[in-house]
């Protein structure tokens, strides 16, 4: 019967840079919040209705529980497979036969040794020379059965740590994956929260026109603490200045912009309603 990660897995990981997620909630109740959906996710598979930060945070540790308790239940069923390939042939029946046989071909033999010479020697001989022949015929099968099952099982054995390595080449692939999406919080409140592969599109994008993210980090993270407000998505609240503040400078006549004065861009930055793009 095939395993499920939920049900059968007693033991779900935690990893260490899961701390800044921890960190970057607001309050010790939005922690035990997020501690408690992993639980009930990890056990039950459920989804527990989360806002905010605490969904965002949920949602990335998910999807490495997830990974790893595939992980769990692909081992799981190459360990039940191996299992039934392997195991020896029972050789007990065989192997008592043989000495069965052994001791009546040796009581022949004296036997046939013990009787006057005569007519009847003749006879008897050829068939201790037959038996002993084919004791001789299956003590070689019982040897080349053996080494077969010997064969059989390294085959075994050399199979299952290929499946390992392929297993543990799958979970570096994974794992280098889930390091590109781990949310980190930026900001001079650290309420801005954005993942890695976010953050660096968002700087290479601002650097081919000559502006600055942090700017548009701190503005951002500055309105949310006066408000107490909370931001859910704040990479596209930002793609969008920094789109509308592309075009303003694409559109900007040399003339009229010269050089690298950016004045105009902190005119618009600073004054802009944040309230329009939450």
């Amino acid at each position: 019967m095939a395993k499920n990660f939920h049900t059968d897995n007693k033991a779900f990981m935690l990893y260490k840079d899961w701390e800044d997620i921890f960190q970057a909630l607001d309050s010790s109740e939005e922690i035990g919040e997020l501690v408690m959906a992993l639980f009930a996710y990890a056990k039950r598979g459920e989804t527990p209705k989360l806002s905010g930060g605490t969904k965002i945070a949920f949602l990335m540790m998910r999807a490495a529980i997830e990974r790893d308790g595939i992980a769990w239940e692909e081992m799981c069923a190459q360990r039940s497979e191996c299992g039934k390939k392997g195991g020896r042939p029972k050789k007990s029946d065989e192997s008592g036969n043989t000495d069965e046989k052994a001791e009546q071909t040796a009581a022949s033999a004296d036997n046939a040794e013990e009787k006057p010479q005569g007519i009847n020697d003749t006879a008897e001989k050829p068939k201790a020379f037959s038996q002993t022949k084919r004791f001789s015929e299956k003590a070689k099968k019982a040897d080349k059965d053996i080494d077969k099952d010997k064969d059989t099982d390294i085959d075994i054995d050399t199979d299952k740590d290929k499946d390992k390595d392929k297993a543990i080449d799958k979970e570096k692939k994974k794992d280098a994956g889930t390091a590109e999406s781990v949310v980190r919080s930026f900001g001079t409140h650290k309420n801005i929260m954005l993942t890695s592969e976010q953050y660096n599109e968002l700087e290479s994008r601002c650097r081919s026109v000559g502006l600055s993210l942090e700017s548009y980090i701190s503005k951002l993270s500055q309105w949310l603490f006066s408000k107490g407000r909370h931001c859910t998505d704040p990479y596209r609240i930002i793609s969008g200045w920094l789109d509308n503040d592309s075009k303003r400078k694409t559109a900007a006549k040399p003339k009229e912009k010269q050089g690298c004065d950016l004045s105009w861009y902190d005119d618009f930055a600073m004054n802009v309603d944040l309230s329009k793009f939450l």
